[in-house]
């Protein structure tokens, strides 16, 4: 018998659940639907950082847009006093990100000064 499902024996021991039925891996149900998601999402983000790069839209405006669209499935969840604390950590944390640094400057050909607030 194995415990940590290598081998022989078949006890899912510490296992989600049972690896037949409704829950089975190859199962694909709703697959499509997350992909899509997650495409149109990458695809929102590619847009606003091309109209950064165009000048249309400031860093403020692109930070505050990301951080948006990141908190959108926590509206109406959280408190609101919450919120305003995830949106505010979650504002500094992107702006202080050298990734996002890095694709700033690719995008407008400078880096940002920092924020002061």
């Amino acid at each position: 018998m194995s415990v940590d499902g290598i081998g022989g024996g078949g006890r899912n021991v510490g296992g989600v659940g049972p690896l037949d039925g409704a829950a089975a891996p190859d199962s694909t149900e709703g697959a499509a639907d997350v992909g899509r998601a997650g495409e149109a999402e990458q695809s929102a983000a590619t847009g606003a950082l091309e109209r950064l790069g165009r000048g249309e839209i400031n860093l403020d405006q692109y930070l505050d847009g990301r951080v948006a669209d990141a908190i959108e499935h926590l509206q109406g969840r959280v408190p609101p006093a919450q919120l305003d604390f995830v949106r505010a950590a979650l504002r500094e944390s992107l702006a202080s990100d050298p990734v996002l640094v890095e694709l700033v400057r690719r995008a407008t050909g400078s880096v940002p000064p920092p924020r002061a607030d």
